[in-house]
């Protein structure tokens, strides 16, 4: 607090100073920010008074003073406001002649100038250091490139009642300009102030009735920045679920130890999704990303999970199986599974049960290569069904549990 009220009294003093005509108003009510502790504290409003010889639109040697201070606190890089700046330029308070009408516009218009013309630029740009948080790489200070926002006005006074022409602080608006800098972080940034990915809570559904939720900004969200992002997104949801999709191209779910039995897969794709190996904040991402499957009648007791893509300590990954709970619906007593997942899980997302080596023979038939469906397991080949000598489909009793029923049937 004391650092605030030293700056404050340093400038009032040397504003006190400037001549008749050209101030700046500091209220003694205004708060600071501090960005860090080696910072000065800056106010979140002031306000100036540009003064003006009659009948000229060139301001006058004390009012250049006066814009000089205002450029040293506002375009300071250790000042972290996002100011905006109103002008609002008056006239002489005479009659409208064709020489002065746009007297008070074009006084607006120099005062303009002058910061434009300090930053060598069209418009009046500013840099603001400031914090950005991601959820992937935490917070980072970084310095905002930005055009500041402003608002013109320019006002004729000579109709105006007595108590117009007098500004709140007493000063005669007469020759003046007033110009107004407030602290607006959501004008200065606006539609780039935050991004979510997605930017809303967003569901699809398959034609099997399958869904997939992911919750607004489950797969990245960056806050409080100017970055010139694509925030578009797109999101896919595609399903390997009939018997005839998994057998065409069988196989288990990837894994080096364990025996996954493949009983279907989703594949989730989308244009925006973190990296796992740069990501900071890992634990930033719970698992609020869902995928519901509805389970035909003989799946309900096969106790199927879902296995996705399992990050270890050492940035190696396997397939493992994330948190499953059951559903069922109140009206038709079907069932579903519901899977929970990060963004860092979506890909091919499988639907499985783990067994034992011993196991595999009860749910699989010996093959030969070429085969239909057969894949290459446990040093030789298996196939999930064979056929008939009536071309019908034939499962083990194990297996038929945990697959869809083929059409055939």
């Amino acid at each position: 607090m004391k650092n605030v009220i030293t700056y404050l009294f340093v400038l009032l003093i040397a504003f006190n100073a400037i001549g008749q005509g050209s101030e700046i108003i500091i209220p003694k009510t205004a708060k600071g920010r501090v960005q860090n502790k080696n910072m000065k504290v800056y106010p979140e409003k002031f306000e100036a008074y540009i003064g003006f010889n009659k009948g000229e639109a060139t301001y006058r040697e004390d009012a250049l003073n006066v814009l000089d201070s205002i450029y040293n606190i506002v375009f300071t890089l250790d000042n972290g406001m996002f100011y905006k700046i109103t002008m609002i330029g008056y006239d002489d308070d005479e009659k409208l002649e064709e020489e002065n009408t746009s007297l008070a516009r074009d006084r607006v218009i120099t005062t303009f100038r002058y910061f434009a013309d300090r930053e060598q630029t069209e418009y009046i740009i500013r840099r603001t250091p400031t914090k950005f948080f991601s959820s992937c790489s935490g917070e980072e200070q970084v310095v905002i490139k930005y055009k500041v926002p402003f608002d013109f006005k320019w006002i004729n006074l000579y109709e105006k009642v007595p108590s117009e022409k007098i500004s709140n602080q007493k000063i005669a608006l007469s020759g003046k300009v007033h110009i107004i800098i407030e602290n607006n972080p959501d004008e200065c940034l606006g539609k780039f102030n935050d991004y979510y990915f997605p930017s809303q809570d967003t569901t699809l559904v398959t034609k099997n009735f399958s869904m997939l939720k992911v919750p607004k900004g489950a797969l990245e969200s960056i806050t409080h920045t100017k970055d010139s992002m694509q925030n578009d997104m797109t999101l896919s949801f595609d399903e390997v679920i009939t018997f005839e999709d998994i057998t065409r191209n069988y196989s288990l779910v990837p894994h080096k130890k364990q025996y996954i039995i493949n009983a279907g897969y989703f594949v989730v794709k989308s244009n925006h999704q973190p990296n796992y190996s740069t990501c900071k904040t890992k634990e930033n991402f719970q698992q609020v990303i869902t995928i519901r499957l509805p389970l035909e009648e003989q799946q309900t007791k096969a106790r199927l999970k879902f296995y996705a893509k399992t990050y270890n300590p050492d940035g190696s990954w396997q397939y493992k199986s994330v948190p499953t709970k059951r559903e069922k619906d109140k009206e038709t007593k079907a069932e579903a599974i519901v899977g929970s997942f990060t963004a860092f899980q979506l890909d091919t997302i499988y639907v499985g049960k783990r067994v034992d080596e011993g196991d595999m023979s009860n749910y699989f038939y010996p093959a030969k290569e070429g085969e239909p469906g057969c894949f290459r397991a446990m040093g030789g080949w298996l196939k999930p069904y064979k056929l008939d000598k009536r071309a019908s489909i034939i499962m083990k009793k194990d297996m038929e549990a945990l697959l869809p029923q083929p059409k055939s049937r």
